[in-house]
């Protein structure tokens, strides 16, 4: 065999295994599109808010995962779901997370959650020169 057949040979062998690459690849995205909606922090219809202001943010439309098609899809191994939500309702004006930096937001429990947690006593402050004499 020569050296031009056996190239040939290993770059037939190695078509096969990025073949088998890329079809693993789009079965992973399939996958991880399909279970979205396990990963999402407020459901499709809930109202979402805003955790750090208690601001009613609209009632969640949809589900994506923000991913940039430019980006290699290898690395495409979170499921960081994002929401597009209806910011009032009978009017069609939408609004998404991944457009807020540090948003951080959930539903009308995790609020309750949040402020309730804001208002629990504060630990007692300490003068920390008689702590350590």
């Amino acid at each position: 065999m020569d050296i031009n057949s056996e190239k040939k040979a290993l770059l037939g062998d190695l078509a096969v295994f990025n073949e088998k690459v890329t079809a693993v690849l789009a079965a992973r995205k399939d996958w991880m599109d399909a279970h979205m909606v396990d990963f999402a922090k407020v459901p499709i219809g809930e109202e979402i808010y805003n955790l750090d202001t208690g601001q009613l943010l609209g009632v969640v439309s949809k589900h994506y995962r923000y991913w940039d098609s430019q980006q290699n899809p290898l690395y495409d191994t979170t499921m960081d779901i994002c929401c597009e939500y209806q910011t009032q309702p009978d009017v069609l004006n939408f609004d998404n997370t991944s457009r807020q930096l540090g948003l951080r937001y959930g539903t009308k429990s995790d609020l309750d959650t949040e402020l309730a947690w804001k208002q629990r006593p504060h630990l007692i402050e300490h003068d920390w020169e008689k702590i350590f004499v």
